[in-house]
């Protein structure tokens, strides 16, 4: 089960996402209990969570062994790596030299408009942002076929499930948990980690999705040999 947590670690890198951080913090700077940063943080968990679980139960379909005329694990699962591999290298690219940053402007117009939602419908609508985001979609395959290469076992499975749901929102819950350890003192950091992530995002977006397209590819190539 370690072997499967740590392959979850260059996972944990791509699940970096700037735009949500923002939000985040952005939120709990004019929330000062973090009930609507809590929301956005719950439902986007949920969301992965449900998401994951059908990931698996899909993927668990595919014959373990070799059967006649079916295909089995060994030929689908190093091809799913490589094909979402290769689509994350391609994002990276695209992010670097086509795609724009929105300007500060923008970002904040959008910004003050998401922070007039309540907290449930904020909640909901990160649930819901899970099934039609495809860099979430294809981190959250990634993971799950990481899960059942490595164990067939349904409680080890459902328990990496949650494990892997954790790791692909810790960036959210770095802000909510310096909100909460440090409280007020913690609003000038919060809002230097909100202008550096902003400044940055595009760079971080393109080198953590990169990164986990290569160690995708790699481990597909390596699956077909």
């Amino acid at each position: 089960m370690l072997l499967v947590i740590l392959q979850f670690v260059p996972l944990a890198l791509a699940a970096i996402t700037p735009t949500m951080v923002i939000f985040v913090t952005a939120l709990m700077a004019t929330d000062g209990n973090a009930k609507r940063a809590f929301a956005v943080v719950a439902g986007r968990y949920l969301g992965l969570l449900v998401a994951g679980f059908v990931a698996l139960f899909v993927l668990h379909q595919i014959p373990d062994d070799r059967v006649s005329g079916k295909l089995d694990q060994f030929e689908v699962l190093p091809v799913l790596f490589l094909v979402i591999g290769i689509g994350l290298m391609v994002a990276a690219a695209y992010n670097l030299m086509v795609k724009s940053v929105p300007s500060e402007e923008n970002q904040q117009s959008i910004l003050s408009r998401l922070r007039r939602l309540n907290a449930p419908v904020l909640f909901v609508a990160c649930f819901g942002t899970v099934f039609v985001s495809i860099r979430q979609l294809s981190l959250l395959i990634a993971g799950t076929a990481i899960i059942k290469d490595e164990s067939n076992q349904v409680g080890e499975n459902l328990f990496l499930l949650i494990i892997l749901c954790l790791v692909m929102i810790w960036p959210m819950l770095v802000p909510l948990g310096i909100k909460v350890g440090m409280g007020e003192r913690g609003d000038e950091l919060l809002g230097r980690l909100r202008e550096w992530m902003s400044t940055h995002q595009q760079a971080i977006n393109s080198a953590v999705l990169g990164f986990f397209g290569g160690v995708l590819v790699a481990k597909g190539i390596g699956g077909l040999y």
